[in-house]
């Protein structure tokens, strides 16, 4: 080989090297500034100790003031991590009842369908007790978590005034089996079914579930480990949801 060719490609091999080098240096300062982006973001996004005591002071006042009036308060979190990863929490959204007409009081006030007492329960089933739950979505929490972002405070609450609930469950008790009858929110896609549906559970699991949708929002079950019918399933759920 010519020495002119030699020079040529030690030339080569020197830029080569110098360029993979140089592309090394680049590399590395890009991952050093965005370490420093994100350490940077993260601390941009790590509450302070004050923000801390505001929120403590927030969560006392509201979980005081739910347990003095039984209204609902929502609360939006700027900071996840200061409500185990989630940006809201409900108080006195879902409540529970030991007397029917405690239960029924609460029920008359609000719009769509409660559960009633079915007259055909089998015997021996007494009330045991109730739940009403109230909504966890829709335009309220929509509003409230916009209000809460350009707020820019570490916590914001607002009282949810609601109308209609999304859960309600009666429990009925003979002494060894509890037989449940519920109301609740069914998706979009399960809401366009109509009729009367058999669990798809095991054989050996119980309770066993029959399953009622008309179409629309809510769909209705009840559960139980007795060996009543199908039929007789189908008829007590009936009697619960009068429409």
């Amino acid at each position: 080989m010519k020495a002119a060719s030699k020079l040529a490609i030690a030339t080569l091999s020197s830029v080569l090297l110098l360029g993979s080098s140089m592309n090394l240096e680049v590399d590395a300062a890009s991952s050093k500034s965005a370490q420093k982006s994100t350490a940077k973001k993260a601390a941009d996004q790590a509450p302070t100790a004050a923000e801390k005591k505001v929120v403590d002071a927030e969560i006392k006042r509201v979980k005081d003031l739910t347990a003095k009036t039984g209204d609902t308060y929502v609360m939006y979190y700027k900071y996840k991590a200061l409500n185990s990863g989630l940006d809201l929490n409900y108080w006195g959204l879902t409540k529970e009842y030991f007397s029917f007409d405690e239960y029924l009081q609460k029920a008359s006030t609000l719009k769509g369908v409660v559960l009633q007492k079915p007259s055909n329960l089998p015997k021996g089933y007494t009330f045991s007790k109730a739940r009403i739950g109230g909504p966890l979505g829709g335009k309220f929490i929509d509003d409230l978590r916009a209000e809460g972002k350009k707020s820019g405070k570490p916590v914001f609450t607002k009282k949810m005034d609601w109308k209609e609930a999304d859960d309600i469950r009666l429990e009925y008790t003979n002494g060894e089996d509890t037989l449940a009858i519920t109301k609740f929110v069914v998706d979009a896609k399960e809401g366009k079914k109509k009729g009367y549906f058999d669990d798809n559970l095991p054989a050996n699991i119980f309770p066993k579930y029959i399953y009622w949708q008309a179409g629309g929002k809510f769909g209705y079950s009840l559960s139980t480990s007795s060996d009543i019918t199908r039929e007789q399933k189908i008829e007590i759920l009936k009697a619960a949801v009068k429409k």
